[in-house]
């Protein structure tokens, strides 16, 4: 399996991993509604697995974000000025944007480890499972922010890097 084929089904994997969860989420919670004004019957563990989903979807979400270049960014400063200059400041903001990916990884797995066995009130699990989402969101974006880097060394000056 080649690098490219990899990384698509890597892409995919996140991709429907996303939609489950965006599913599961949404129906979490319109259960929550129906249970607390209808049944009178609120659901204990419901705001809590939509709070651990949302941050799953969080950091999953900016993962794939990056890989697709879709953040939000204002470039025409930058845009401006010699295809060079383009070029080091592409590699600047990479090198940066790997640095501080790879510490939201490392402090976000020291943060799954010491909560690790601490217990949610509403699920009864760890609140590990909180910060997990960092910890794996962070690991991919760190990845994503890698392969950005090794593009915009190996890119010749006069290629537009924005694409």
């Amino acid at each position: 399996m080649s690098m490219r084929a990899l990384r698509l089904a890597m892409s995919n994997l996140v991709k429907w991993t996303l939609v489950v969860m965006l599913l599961a989420m949404t129906t979490v919670l319109f259960a929550q509604i129906v249970f607390r004004y209808f049944f009178e019957l609120p659901l204990v563990w419901s705001e809590e697995m939509a709070l651990v989903l949302m941050l799953w979807i969080t950091f999953l979400g900016a993962a794939l974000l990056l890989e697709t270049k879709e953040h939000i960014s204002i470039d025409f400063l930058v845009e401006m000025m010699p295809a060079a200059s383009q070029r080091i400041l592409a590699i600047l903001a990479a090198i940066l944007l790997l640095i501080f990916n790879i510490a939201l990884t490392y402090g976000s797995f020291l943060v799954v480890e010491a909560t690790a066995s601490s217990i949610t009130p509403g699920m009864k699990i760890s609140v590990g499972w909180h910060y997990g989402g960092a910890m794996v969101g962070g690991f991919l974006l760190a990845v994503v922010s890698l392969e950005q880097l090794v593009q915009c060394c190996r890119a010749p000056a006069s290629k537009e890097l924005s694409s």
